[in-house]
């Protein structure tokens, strides 16, 4: 790839980055402006559910059920059946379907998520705009004729600007969507560069148009990690996140179990789900919270001045009832088909479990908790439960850091989330995740895509190419040149220029229309102006040269585009292919040597492969005799002794020595590969005398 290629492709990505950016920014704006219109208009109408007190009226009872009568008409009519949730969806476009995530479900789910919000649906908006996000990505790259690769990264990207701009987490969002893919930790590490861009644009577009608000937490600036000690409290606390993931995650696996059986139409599924979190609201209303205001509350202590005069003990009881409460509702909300994300419900388990761990921590030991701890465990306990929810631990950790402003606890931040994440990340939400990189279809091929991206034609060009001709080569000496078997492609070079190319095409349409009088030279045969490569362009954009121009050999010039530097042959590039496979597989095995066994019964097969099957099944491993040891095959007479004919010797250190040397002496610990002499319907061959029959190996 040249400079001004590589220059293109960047101008390219930065360009399509920024459009997804604005794209993206202003889906979240609406979204957010949605939600700002309608909760206060709907639930916000019948009291603070961020407050402390339980019970509230009964009217209650209904707005989910509205919310979920909504979601499900929306859903039934533009949302295909069986289509996942939100960031479930992504992944799998990313893993399975090249990138292509459609545009209309994305949205109306977005839409259908504010209607279940906005009525008390324990779900967040954050996870309808990150595939919403995603969705735009796709749709716009699209528009440019991308690759696959580049549709997915797009779609990530697109991702990364939905949850940076509803968040306010421009770093955390790219984070989120590079690490989001796969279970164990990594990223998509070519994803960060315009997932990033992407995010900034979306942020700012964000925050352009509804103002810089305060951070999803406030008066958490001065906290910071003060003592080792505190160390204990919030490993404790990453055991504690990881139980509320699993409670999270069991409570959403069990109402879907539940809806599964109950076979209730599409669109009525939701509405009873939103019964069921209206039953709960009425006892625990704090459930329908979706601006973590009770969160705070619990962070900044006006929780505590306003409610009852509790003890310790009774602050705890609250906080635990809260986070199993809201774990219920949501699986009621997610698990029967409404609308909604459940990265938001996460964090406001965290922040409500760090608050727990801090009040049962102050009523076990009075007075010895400092109050900065305590405030401290709600935004990492945030970070916690996000991190072990969505196996997603380092984003987790900027997310929170970004969300709450709480710089000074990266300490606690990094420990509970890894914590969290290592006890509770089997429980996580997202079943699209692949273990790795790996695994996913997506990177399928990736090495050897790599490998030729790094490979420059200069490293595998022939710089003596025996087919080099003067433009006044005569045709009979070309002709002349053309061995029996052979299809040579001459070049045609003056002063050490590339002047044309001529194929055994061009030799015989050229012998067809000979003059004898007035015989042609190569100057009049070559083909002038070929498709000719540099040394410096990388080989896979060289092997699209090949494919497009149905060629098998392209000339090599210099960056001057006409000193002839040599000739690259299609087939020296799958030659080199096959000894760096053959390299790495022998490096393999020497540092796996279980995988020995595969590339034995690899070797075996390729050898057998001219057998009929019904020979094939009689095929035998069996010890080396004790009367054959130290002794040759030869020597030992082994084929008319045992009426079987050896066809490999296994050694002890697992090496297949095939064809048999019938002069080598046997180990006594090494194994034959035999094969019966008679045929398959007799006897089969007489095993050693102390020997173990060998197991047939088919």
């Amino acid at each position: 790839m040249t400079a001004l290629d590589r220059l293109t492709r960047g101008s390219r990505t930065v360009a399509l980055s920024v459009a997804v950016g604005l794209l993206a920014g202003l889906a979240a704006a609406a979204l957010e402006g949605g939600l700002d219109l309608a909760v206060p208009r709907l639930v916000g109408r019948y009291g603070d559910p961020g407050g402390p007190h339980l019970f509230r009226p009964a009217a209650l009872l209904l707005f989910p059920v509205l919310g979920g009568v909504v979601s499900g008409v929306l859903l039934g009519v533009f949302r295909p059946q069986g289509e996942r949730r939100s960031t479930e969806a992504v992944i799998r476009a990313f893993h399975h379907e090249d990138g292509r995530l459609a545009l209309v479900p994305a949205a109306v789910f977005a839409l259908a998520s504010v209607a279940v919000i906005a009525c008390g649906g324990s779900v967040g908006p954050e996870g309808p705009i990150a595939g919403l996000g995603a969705a735009l990505g796709s749709a716009f790259v699209g528009l440019f004729r991308p690759t696959a690769r580049e549709r997915r990264l797009f779609l990530l990207a697109g991702c990364a600007g939905g949850v940076g701009a509803i968040f306010r987490t421009p770093l955390g969002g790219a984070l989120f969507a590079a690490e989001i893919p796969y279970r164990q930790p990594g990223f998509e590490s070519d994803s960060l560069f315009p997932g990033i861009v992407v995010s900034v644009v979306a942020y700012a577009t964000f925050t352009g148009l509804l103002g810089y608000d305060e951070p999803l937490l406030r008066g958490t600036g001065g906290l910071a990690f003060a003592h080792p000690l505190e160390l204990l409290a919030y490993a404790l606390l990453g055991v504690v996140c990881a139980g509320a993931a699993f409670l999270l995650r069991a409570s959403l696996r069990s109402v879907t179990a539940l809806a599964r059986r109950a076979r209730l139409p599409r669109w009525l599924a939701p509405a009873a789900g939103g019964l069921l979190v209206g039953a709960i609201a009425l006892v625990v209303p704090q459930v329908m919270d979706a601006r973590y205001q009770f969160v705070q509350g619990a962070l900044d202590g006006t929780l505590f001045h306003a409610g009852a005069r509790h003890t310790w003990l009774g602050w705890a009881a609250l906080f635990g009832l809260v986070v199993a409460a809201k774990c219920l509702a949501t699986g009621c909300t997610v698990g029967t088909g409404n609308a909604g994300g459940m990265i938001g419900p996460a964090v406001f388990i965290g922040g409500a479990t760090g608050a727990a761990l801090g009040a049962l921590l102050e009523a076990a030991l009075p007075g010895t908790i400092p109050e900065g701890l305590r405030q401290a465990l709600v935004p990492v306990g945030m970070a916690g439960v996000l991190a072990a929810s969505l196996r997603a631990p380092l984003a987790s950790i900027v997310m929170v850091t970004e969300m709450t402003g709480s710089y000074g606890l990266i300490v606690p931040l990094m420990l509970v989330s890894a914590v969290a994440y290592r006890l509770g990340g089997r429980f996580g939400l997202n079943e699209e995740q692949l273990a790795s990189a790996a695994e996913s279809p997506a990177h399928a091929g990736e090495a050897i895509v790599k490998r030729l991206s790094a490979w420059k034609v200069g490293d595998l060009a022939d710089r003596s190419w025996p087919h080099v001709v003067a433009p006044g080569a005569s045709l009979p000496e070309l002709v002349a040149a053309l061995a029996p078997g052979t299809r040579p492609t001459f070049a045609v070079v003056e002063g050490g220029r590339l002047q044309g190319l001529i194929s055994t095409g061009d030799i015989a349409r050229a012998v067809e229309l000979c003059d004898p009088q007035a015989p042609a030279v190569a100057a009049d045969v070559m083909t002038r102006s070929p498709r000719v490569v540099r040394a410096d362009d990388d080989l896979l954009g060289t092997l699209k040269l090949f494919l497009a121009h149905k060629v098998d050999v392209l000339p090599v010039v210099g960056e001057d585009g006409a000193e002839f530097l040599g000739v690259l042959d299609r087939a020296t590039i799958l030659g080199a292919l096959q000894r760096r496979a053959e390299t790495e597989r022998d490096h393999l095995i020497r540092e796996h040597a279980g995988l020995r066994a595969i590339a034995q019964e690899q070797e075996l097969e390729s050898l057998l492969v001219g057998l009929p099957a019904t020979r094939r099944r009689t095929v035998q491993r069996l010890p080396v005799p004790g009367e054959a040891a130290g002794r040759s095959l030869r020597e030992a007479d082994f084929r008319r002794r045992y009426a079987c004919e050896v066809i490999a010797i296994e050694t002890a250190a697992g090496e297949l020595i095939t064809p048999p040397d019938p002069g080598r002496p046997l180990g006594a610990d090494e194994t034959l590969i035999v094969l019966p002499s008679r045929p398959a319907k007799e006897e089969p061959p007489r095993t050693p005398a102390g020997a173990p029959a060998g197991a047939p190996d088919g």
